[in-house]
């Protein structure tokens, strides 16, 4: 077994005698210069899971097909690291198991040349209908651990593969099912504890890989739990207990970012008025300090933008401390006057603070009037513009493997006939529940106007990836701060 450099097990100080001690004490007091001088991304930027143009394939079901988790990771991603020209490539197939993911591996991953793989598989694998007390299944507790022991057998082939290939790694812990009595949907009891299983063993294998783990089921069912205490109708997840809502996707990509050491600083700064000194410039480059009694001026190059807020997901907010632990662009300025200031950033005023508001430190990356935060938005929306696409995608996809898998689907005007003859069908099947959920019928009918459109797709997806990667480049930004 190994340990992972991104375990909480890890320490680098284990096993370090004096002199080492002491060396390490030596480069720790180089790292302190590198904060003041405004070169710390650079010493996070070996600690993070990913590398200058990586190419990220996030491998699942249908919490990857079409949830946002990893949507909301390229934001912050795109507006923190704009030198760090990432590609993330959603590989999710609704519906799917470890062993489809398997089957895939070529298609999906390797013909991408993915450099980082992740694996989010466990939610269809544990096979909840053999919890249903509506439908009795015979010898449902042996299929039970029979599902079970597929799921781990077929992620650890995946684990195999990815090694085999040399791939940096990032293993998933399923995320929860919800067992609240409050939703309507039958409550397919001990899924969860299932998937609590499925979660224990990712965690042993990522040791074994010396890979990293993000653990998505625990933290989930924790924070869960604890509101429910406050809420019973509350739920982390959607009503079908299954699939969390963008809230819940923001709380995921939380999760990620906490536990794969992403920094929470978009940008620091500390003027102090008395010594007409900058006294720290972290992630940014100061120039033109010009201070008076009741005015001070410069010029910041800024090497970040915020991480813009998501309506959407606007309760992940209340839920775990976004903000605090990734968005703080601070700036503090020591010994001004008693009284109240006017910030105005390229001339725009963004807002009005007092004397200790400054000494505290102000988070401009909540302030939604800088022109900051307008750059970082538009990248928001192209992210968003992406992640619908790139969903379309996989939902071709999906109908290929799934629906079209019997037939010759590289023949269109065969693939066609097929579906929409498959259509008909399943607008006749009033029993049957796949069909009456809507689903199948959509995304069937989302292959019949899309597929001849999927050049047209892709070549939109690389040009909102080029226009990201323009629009979030450092710019430098002109900072008047008055008395009123």
């Amino acid at each position: 077994m190994h340990t992972s450099l991104y375990s909480p097990s890890y320490s680098p100080f284990r096993g370090l005698g004096g002199r080492i001690r002491e060396l390490i004490k030596y480069n720790m007091k180089k790292f302190l210069l590198l904060i003041s001088i405004g070169l710390f991304s650079s010493f996070i930027f070996a600690q993070l899971p990913f590398k200058n143009n990586d190419k990220v394939c996030f491998m699942g079901n249908s919490i990857t097909h079409g949830g946002r988790y990893h949507a909301y990771i390229y934001l912050y991603y795109a507006t923190r690291f704009p030198e760090m020209n990432l590609k993330f490539i959603n590989c999710g197939i609704s519906g799917d198991v470890a062993s489809g993911m398997y089957g895939r591996l070529q298609k999906d991953i390797y013909d991408n040349n993915a450099t980082v793989a992740t694996l989010s598989v466990g939610m269809n694998d544990v096979n909840r209908g053999l919890y249903s007390t509506k439908k009795l299944v015979d010898n449902a507790e042996q299929k039970k651990r029979e599902a079970i022991e597929n799921y781990k057998k077929n992620v650890a082939k995946i684990a195999d593969s990815y090694r085999t290939h040399n791939l940096k790694t990032i293993f998933f812990t399923p995320t929860i099912y919800e067992e609240s009595e409050a939703i309507a949907v039958e409550n397919m009891k001990g899924v969860n504890a299932a998937l609590g299983e499925c979660r224990n063993f990712v965690m042993e294998l990522g040791k074994e890989y010396n890979a990293t783990v993000v653990d998505f089921w625990k933290p989930m069912f924790d924070l869960n739990t604890r509101m429910q205490q406050k809420d019973s109708n509350f739920t982390l997840v959607g009503k079908d207990r299954i699939h969390p809502q963008p809230a819940g996707h923001m709380v995921m990509a939380y999760l990620f970012l906490t536990q794969t050491n992403a920094p929470k600083d978009v940008w620091n700064l500390t003027i102090d008025v008395k010594s007409k000194k900058i006294q720290m410039q972290q992630n940014c480059k100061i120039s033109d300090l010009k201070i008076k009694s009741e005015k001070i001026s410069f010029k910041n190059k800024e090497l970040a933008l915020p991480f813009p807020r998501i309506e959407a997901a606007k309760e992940a907010y209340v839920l775990v401390p976004i903000n605090d632990s990734l968005n703080q662009q601070i700036l503090k300025i020591a010994d001004l006057q008693i009284g109240n200031y006017a910030i105005k950033i390229n001339n725009i005023e963004i807002g009005t603070y007092s004397n200790v508001d400054f000494v505290k430190g102000i988070n401009l990356a909540v302030n939604t009037k800088t022109p900051q935060y307008a750059v970082a938005d538009s990248i928001a929306k192209l992210v968003e513009e992406d992640f619908a696409k790139q969903s379309v995608i996989r939902t071709l996809r999906r109908i290929e493997i799934k629906t079209l898998a019997k037939v010759n689907y590289e023949n269109r005007d065969t693939a066609k006939a097929f579906l929409k003859k498959y259509i008909e069908e399943m607008r006749l099947q009033k029993n049957n529940p796949e069909a009456n959920s809507g689903y199948y019928i959509m995304t069937a009918q989302t292959y019949l106007k899309e597929i001849d459109n999927e050049p047209v797709i892709k070549t939109r997806i690389d040009e909102i990836e080029r226009l990201i990667y323009s629009l979030n480049k450092p710019q430098t930004y002109s900072y008047v701060i008055e008395k009123i």
